[in-house]
C-alpha cells in the first residue's frame, strides 16, 4: 500500500503541476479555467500579465509573466526570459507606423501600489527596441504607458514630498504626502513635452483613502507618503488635453494640455461639475478613456473600469463592472449610457481595465478578480475566463486586452524526441510564433537524411508519433512551414530518449497504450 500511495503522489504531482509542454518543460503559464468558450469574439489572440494576488492565500502564477493566448487557453508566448520582475500593462501598440509591442517591468510594492522600474518596447521578434525611462530624475511608475501618434508617450511619475498635513488631520510627524503626477515624452530624444502633478492642482482635502497613523500610507515616511490621489490612467485627446483617473480622490479629470488647468472634474467626495445620479456614482476606478466628443464639446463620452472597491476604504457595490458615461457640459449631468457587470459578482479591490473593440464588443480585464471576459454591445457575455494556474489560484492582471499580432520568434526552435518501443514520438513548439501552420520532421541516420512526414500545427505544441525504430547514432529535427510552404525555421537535431519519466504527462495527452505499463498502478 505505501508503493502504490508514493506511485499516486508522484503521479499527482506531476500532473496538478503547471508542466504543459513537453518540447518546453520550462515553460508554466497559468491555465485558463473557461466558463464560457468563445463565440462571436472579435478575432485576435488574448493578452494579459499573470502575477500573485494580494491576499494571503495568494501564492501563484507558477511564472508570473506577461503572456500571449488563444481563447482556448493555449499558449502563444511568455515573456519569461524576456523580461523581469514584475511585468504589467502588457499589448501591442504602434510606434512609428510599426506594431510592435509595450510592457513594464520593475519592481512591486504590494502594499502600496505602486511599481518602480521601466517600459520597455519590443519588435515582432520579442527583441527590445527601446527602454523608455522618465524625464526630470524621476522614478517611472507602471501604471500608464500610452502611445501618441506613434511618436510621444505619456507616463506616471509618483513624487514623495514633505507637506504640512495638520489641515488633513495629520500628527506630528506625518510630514509626507505623494503628489502623483505625468510627463509626456518624445520616443525618439526623450524630450519632456509637458509634465503635471497633482499636488500643484488638487486639494488633498478631497481624498477617498483617510489619513491613518499606521499601516500603509500613514505618511510618517517618503516611501510611506500619503497616497491621497494615485493617478492610474493617462490619455491625450485630439485637442491636446489629458484625461485622467485618480484612483484615491474616486475622481476622472481632464486637464489643459497648455496650462496643466483642471477643465472639468467628475466624481469625487465634492468638486464634481456634474451632478451624478446615485445609479452612476463609481469610485476607485481604473482606466478611463475619451470614446467621444460631439462637434460643438457639449457633449463627451467616457468609458472606465468602475472598481467600486478598495482594501483601504468602503466598498460602494458588491461587485465591479465596465461602464460609459455621458457628460452634458450644457446640463451639468452625468448619465449612464451602458454597464457590464461582472460574470459571478466579481469584485475588484485592485487593478482593472476596459476596452472597447472595433466590432463593437467590449473586453474587460477584472485585475484583482482574476479574469477576463468579452461583451457584445448588448451586454451578452461571449466569453469569460478565469486567468487560475493550477495547483495555486488568485492570479491577478493589472491589464489585459485582445488583439491582433503577428510574432516571429526569434529563439530556436524547441523539439523533444520519446521513445516508446518501435515508436518514437516528437513534440515541437516555437514559443512566440504566430505564423508557422505545418510542422515537417525528419530523421538522419548513417550519414542519410530521411523526411519521417509533416503535420499540421495544431497549437503552441504540436505532436508527431511515427513508427521507427531507433538506433544509436539517430537525430530527428523539424522544420517550422508557413502556409505558403517556405521555411521559417528548424530546430536543432536531437536525439531520442526514453518517455518513462514522461509517462504521467503523456497519459494526460492520450499515449497511455504506448506506456502502459508505467502507468499501471
Amino acid at each position: 500500500m505505501a508503493k502504490y500511495l508514493a506511485i499516486l503522489s508522484l503521479l499527482l504531482q506531476t500532473t496538478t503541476a503547471d508542466w504543459q509542454y513537453l518540447s518546453r518543460p520550462d515553460l508554466s503559464p497559468p491555465k485558463l479555467n473557461i466558463t464560457v468558450p468563445s463565440q462571436s469574439t472579435e478575432p485576435g489572440y488574448i493578452f494579459i500579465t499573470a502575477n500573485s494576488g494580494f491576499t494571503d492565500e495568494s501564492v501563484g502564477p507558477e511564472q508570473p509573466a506577461a503572456y500571449i493566448f488563444h481563447d482556448n487557453g493555449d499558449l502563444v508566448w511568455s515573456s519569461v526570459g524576456y523580461l523581469g520582475g514584475t511585468v504589467v500593462d502588457f499589448s501591442p501598440t504602434i510606434v512609428n507606423g510599426k506594431p510592435v509591442l509595450r510592457a513594464f517591468q520593475g519592481l512591486l510594492d504590494p502594499f502600496h501600489g505602486r511599481m518602480y522600474g521601466d517600459h520597455v518596447i519590443l519588435d515582432e521578434k520579442y527583441q527590445t527596441l527601446q527602454v523608455v525611462r522618465a524625464a526630470s530624475h524621476q522614478l517611472v511608475s507602471g501604471h500608464e504607458f500610452e502611445v501618441v501618434n506613434g511618436r510621444t508617450v505619456l507616463v506616471e511619475v509618483p513624487v514623495s514630498v514633505p507637506f504640512d498635513l495638520s489641515p488633513y488631520g495629520g500628527v506630528k510627524g506625518q510630514d509626507w504626502i505623494l503628489s502623483h503626477g505625468f510627463q509626456e515624452l518624445d520616443l525618439e530624444t526623450g524630450e519632456l513635452l509637458f509634465e503635471w502633478y497633482s499636488l500643484d492642482h488638487v486639494s488633498p482635502d478631497g481624498s477617498s483613502l483617510p489619513l491613518k497613523t499606521s499601516g500603509s500610507f500613514n505618511a510618517f515616511t517618503s516611501t510611506n507618503a500619503w497616497d491621497y490621489f494615485h493617478l492610474n490612467s493617462i490619455e491625450k485627446d485630439d485637442e491636446g488635453n489629458y484625461l485622467i483617473s485618480a484612483r484615491n480622490y474616486a475622481a476622472i479629470f481632464k486637464i489643459d494640455g497648455v496650462t496643466g488647468d483642471i477643465l472639468w472634474q467628475l466624481g469625487g467626495r465634492f468638486g464634481s461639475n456634474f451632478s451624478i445620479p446615485d445609479n452612476v456614482h463609481f469610485a476607485f476606478q481604473h482606466d478611463a478613456r475619451l470614446r467621444y466628443r460631439s462637434p460643438d464639446g457639449s457633449i463627451e463620452r467616457i468609458s472606465l473600469f468602475d472598481n467600486s472597491a478598495s482594501s483601504s476604504a468602503r466598498n460602494i457595490s458588491a461587485f465591479s463592472r465596465a461602464r460609459l458615461i455621458e457628460l452634458n457640459h450644457t446640463a451639468g449631468t452625468a448619465s449612464e449610457l451602458r454597464t457590464y457587470p461582472a460574470p459571478d459578482s466579481l469584485l475588484a479591490n485592485s487593478q482593472g481595465n476596459t476596452q472597447f473593440l472595433d466590432s463593437g464588443n467590449i473586453f474587460v480585464n477584472w485585475g484583482q478578480a482574476g479574469a477576463v471576459t468579452e461583451f457584445a454591445e448588448n451586454g451578452t457575455v461571449l466569453y469569460h475566463a478565469y486567468l487560475d494556474s493550477e495547483p495555486h489560484r488568485n492570479v491577478h492582471s493589472y491589464r489585459g486586452f485582445r488583439a491582433n499580432w503577428t510574432g516571429l520568434a526569434s529563439e530556436d526552435t524547441a523539439l523533444v524526441a520519446l521513445k516508446a518501443g518501435d515508436r518514437v514520438l516528437l513534440f515541437v513548439s516555437w514559443n512566440g510564433d504566430t505564423e508557422v501552420r505545418y510542422w515537417r520532421f525528419n530523421l538522419e541516420r548513417d550519414g542519410q537524411r530521411l523526411l519521417l512526414g509533416r503535420t499540421e500545427r495544431t497549437g503552441f505544441e504540436t505532436s508527431f508519433n511515427v513508427g521507427v525504430g531507433v538506433n544509436s547514432g539517430d537525430s530527428f529535427w523539424a522544420e517550422a512551414i508557413d502556409g505558403n510552404g517556405r521555411v521559417l525555421g528548424e530546430s536543432k537535431p536531437v536525439g531520442a530518449t526514453d518517455g518513462g519519466p514522461y509517462a504521467a504527462r503523456l497519459r494526460e495527452l492520450g499515449f497511455t497504450d504506448l506506456y502502459k505499463e508505467r502507468m499501471e498502478l
